[in-house]
């Protein structure tokens, strides 16, 4: 005989799964009904289309620059390598580099002032001294784009070596296990969580690192649009890029998640 709480516990399950279900209708509407408002409200006069332009301008806008023009693919092309670059090397520094600070401490001593002092500095504000020591060249970019991403991957990976159960480790050497082994199949898995935490907070990172450095000093790039348009006060083209980063950040994240989703099947299996 079902008890108060079983119906209880259904009706809840079944109202979760109707919330669940109409999660992209509620999205789509409220999507729609913005850009509806953001359409209607210059067009009516009620507010001035200079200070937030309309998505009908974006659009035409936006087709103006990517088919008629041709330089926008070029501007993609500049950030995505200097993206793509400083983003890989922050990986492959930082996450050696966080194991090795969360396994030895004497490393860890010797290295936690100056990474500590790194995490705390606005990174905006060593722009300019990467543009003084290495140029206006893409070597600045890359710099600003590996220093904003190497940090939280550094930090994180040294909290996950931190979160592995050591007596695995002690119980493992106990039996000879080789280093090699221990790394792979005890510290990487139990350090996997908070080290793609990091992964993802270097990537929207490396994507801020990416456009501040362009629009400090650069002439090329999104970011270089990005300032380009509003010192010329075209809204429409603000928006535009705006609007590109913005897809670029969120198709890297999802890319970030689905790999993480994999690791962690991966993580559980092996």
């Amino acid at each position: 005989m079902e008890t108060k709480f079983d119906e209880m516990n259904r009706t809840l399950r079944v109202s979760l799964i109707r919330a669940k279900g109409s999660r992209p209708l509620i999205s789509f509407l409220s999507v729609t009904l913005f850009l509806v408002m953001w359409e209607l409200l210059p067009r009516l006069n009620l507010v001035n289309a200079s200070y937030i332009s309309q998505p009908s301008r974006v659009l035409t806008v936006a087709a103006e620059e990517i088919f008629h023009k041709g330089e926008f693919f070029d501007h993609l092309y500049v950030s995505f390598i200097e993206f793509s670059m400083g983003f890989i090397l922050a990986l492959a520094v930082g996450i050696p580099l966080g194991m090795i600070i969360g396994v030895f401490r004497k490393v860890r001593y010797l290295l936690d002032p100056p990474i500590m002092a790194l995490w705390s500095t606005p990174m905006l504000a060593l722009i300019p001294l990467f543009i003084l020591w290495l140029g206006v060249g893409v070597e600045s970019k890359l710099a600003v784009v590996f220093i904003m991403a190497v940090i939280p991957i550094i930090v994180n990976a040294v909290a996950g070596i931190r979160e592995v159960d050591f007596p695995l480790v002690r119980a493992a050497r106990s039996f000879c296990a080789k280093q090699r082994d221990i790394f792979i199949k005890i510290l990487l898995p139990g350090s996997l969580p908070a080290l793609m935490t990091g992964v993802r907070l270097g990537l929207g990172r490396a994507i801020m690192g990416m456009v501040a450095g362009e629009m400090y000093c650069s002439t090329k790039g999104l970011g270089h649009q990005l300032m380009a348009s509003g010192q010329a006060f075209r809204m429409d083209l603000v928006v535009f890029y705006v609007s590109v980063v913005c897809l670029l950040g969120v198709s890297a994240t999802n890319l970030m998640r689905k790999l993480e989703t994999r690791l962690q099947r991966w993580r559980t299996t092996g």
